[in-house]
């Protein structure tokens, strides 16, 4: 989410922490959110959770994730069940004050990369981060994987 006046705030997408909600909130009756993983959504304030549900939305250039970050466990637990929703847990979240985010964007400090709606499928989390900087050019591509020995060119 991004506000030119307030700054920007957003979630780590690929660092899961290998928990569900229920190992979180173990005294809690959580429904059908009790499996939901739980990751690790940044920097800032890592001691509260945001639940997080995701949608893929077809658009004229291709298409976009929404997402909804105001959720309570009730409101969740109705979201959870729309089709097409993907919910999840992040301990803390990342933050930028105004206009810090345009100025690393205009250093190149961040690669920027086209949404597609496999990105928050399940299976690639662990290849998440190391598949979209591979598409960003041969030098990214060696950076990721460098030979064993570099003495052997």
């Amino acid at each position: 989410m991004h506000d030119g006046e307030n700054g920007a705030f957003g979630v780590v997408l690929n660092r899961p922490s290998g928990r569900r909600l229920n190992e979180l909130m173990p005294n809690q009756d959580l429904g059908s959110l009790s499996m939901v993983p739980v990751y690790l959504g940044g920097p800032v304030a890592t001691d509260q959770l945001l639940l997080a549900a995701f949608r893929w939305e077809e658009t004229p250039e291709g298409g976009a994730w929404t997402w909804r970050h105001d959720l309570t466990f009730e409101t969740a637990g109705e979201v959870v069940q729309e089709e097409g929703t993907i919910l999840r847990v992040f301990a803390g979240y990342a933050g930028w004050g105004q206009g810090q985010l345009e100025k690393e964007l205009a250093t190149s400090t961040w690669l920027v990369h086209t949404p597609d709606d496999e990105i928050l499928h399940p299976d690639l989390v662990g290849m998440l981060w190391k598949g979209l900087v591979g598409t960003h050019g041969p030098v990214f591509q060696f950076l990721l994987n460098p030979p064993e020995n570099l003495g052997n060119n």
